[in-house]
């Protein structure tokens, strides 16, 4: 299966970083990534990836993925708290894009909760030892 037909019906992530179905390929900013200044987000979420990427070889591990459940989860809290906040213009923030055959319809394409919320979130998932996510 393409991402494109996994996100048919819109994207889902996990901290937008990461895809159930498609292990070991890690987003720096991904639909549903913490949304703030954007060259600190981005480094953050790639040392957040760095340190799950280290967490996997340091324990002899070579897969890493997001579980169908943490994905569904994560999308349906970013597309919660997004409702209230979403400027109902057509932006590319929001998936439209009247020049592009199949992108007129609104997407919620990053976390709204805040930066430091986010932060904490992947951080409180590091700390338990990635245990949200399937390692092998």
């Amino acid at each position: 299966m393409s991402l494109k037909e996994k996100w048919k019906d819109g994207p889902q992530t996990f901290l937008g970083i990461l895809v159930d179905g498609f292990p070991n390929m890690l987003m720096v900013m991904g639909p549903h990534a913490g949304l703030g200044n954007f060259p600190r987000a981005a480094e953050y979420s790639a040392d957040w990836a760095t340190g799950l990427i280290r967490f996997a070889r340091d324990r002899g591990l070579t897969r890493v993925e997001a579980t169908a459940a943490g994905a569904t989860a994560w999308t349906t809290m970013s597309l919660r708290r997004a409702r209230p906040v979403v400027h109902r213009g057509r932006l590319v923030m929001t998936g439209i894009n009247r020049n592009v055959e199949g992108k007129q319809v609104r997407r919620i394409m990053r976390y709204s909760g805040g930066h430091p919320a986010f932060r904490e979130r992947c951080d409180a998932v590091a700390a338990a030892g990635y245990r949200e996510l399937s390692l092998a």
